[in-house]
């Protein structure tokens, strides 16, 4: 019996590798896939690249920042929906070693919910893993929260390695593209950066919430519980880039989730300061969650991305 369960993941997966390599010939999504935004990265050449989820594909000014520095700096805004915290120290140690003209690394300290929407089908079972053992170290999370989140990861890394339905909404996309800064067509500058210029009427439930969870994470207060695979990982990227003469900078996203924020507060507290940059103190605070600097609950618009970006450069510039 195992061995023909076995046998038929076999067989859905090398269906699912055909249908990707038939489907990329017709449309790739780089805000979704990530050796296709590798390439557009390099094409571009740049110094400085940003790592991150959607928040930084969105928040993120790569013009604007290095217009801050004086044009010293050329910057790439390497921004993938649902990336993982895996994924982005993957991608940032890949590029230490690959990318000798990038100089600084900046990545979006994050805990997303579980999603393997960007991982290659080789490091799924990896991201699984990683997940599985950043959650057994947060001691303040029951077992019974730790087994359902396991299970529901599980579940989806399951689904993704069989599923099409990426290659499905990619087909549909190039038949039909669509105008929603998220679900249409990648519309990237060529640093890498989508601006959006539509904004909010209102605040609304899920800005508020994200709000008081980010306020929680910059109110923590010293602490003896951590996290110490994930403290672990950063600091071995940390250490590894500083060995090459480059720099890795953590940076809060410009929005927590309650999710992101019980796992990041046994993570960030331990950060060296120096590799570490948070959210900025009133009135600035306040702007990220303005629904005229917002397109959605957890995306900044081109407005919210400069307030966003300009601050992200004043603590560069600091260290």
């Amino acid at each position: 019996m195992i061995v023909k369960i076995i046998k038929w993941i076999l067989l859905l997966v090398a269906f699912k590798v055909v249908v990707t390599l038939i489907v990329g010939q017709l449309y790739i999504d780089p805000r979704r896939d990530i050796p296709a935004r590798a390439q557009l990265c390099r094409a571009f050449g740049p110094n400085v690249v940003f790592i991150g989820t959607s928040r930084t594909q969105y928040g993120i000014d790569p013009a604007f920042f290095d217009s801050l520095n004086h044009q010293k700096t050329r910057s790439y805004n390497f921004g993938i929906f649902s990336l993982s915290p895996y994924s982005s120290i993957q991608i940032a140690d890949d590029m230490l070693s690959a990318s000798p003209a990038v100089k600084t690394i900046y990545i979006e300290l994050s805990a997303l919910d579980y999603s393997t929407v960007a991982l290659p089908p080789q490091q799924v079972v990896r991201d699984a893993i990683f997940r599985a053992r950043v959650l057994a170290g947060c001691s303040h999370i029951g077992l019974q929260e730790k087994t359902g989140s396991f299970l529901a990861g599980l579940n989806t890394t399951l689904f993704q390695m069989v599923s099409i339905a990426p290659q499905v909404l990619s087909v549909k996309k190039a038949l039909n593209p669509g105008t929603d800064p998220i679900e249409g067509r990648a519309n990237l500058l060529t640093n890498g950066y989508q601006p959006v210029t539509a904004a909010l009427f209102k605040t609304n439930e899920r800005i508020a919430a994200n709000k008081t969870s980010t306020e929680q994470m910059l109110a923590l207060r010293p602490q003896t519980q951590r996290n110490t695979y994930f403290i672990s990982r950063i600091n071995q990227l940390i250490t590894r880039a500083t060995r090459l003469g480059k720099r890795v900078i953590f940076y809060y996203p410009n929005n927590i989730t309650r999710g992101e924020q019980q796992i990041l507060s046994q993570v960030a507290p331990f950060l060296p300061e120096e590799n570490l940059i948070r959210l900025p103190n009133q009135p600035e605070f306040n702007g990220l969650f303005k629904p005229e600097n917002l397109f959605d609950a957890h995306h900044l618009n081109r407005n919210g991305a400069a307030i966003y970006t300009r601050f992200l450069q004043e603590e560069s510039a600091r260290r």
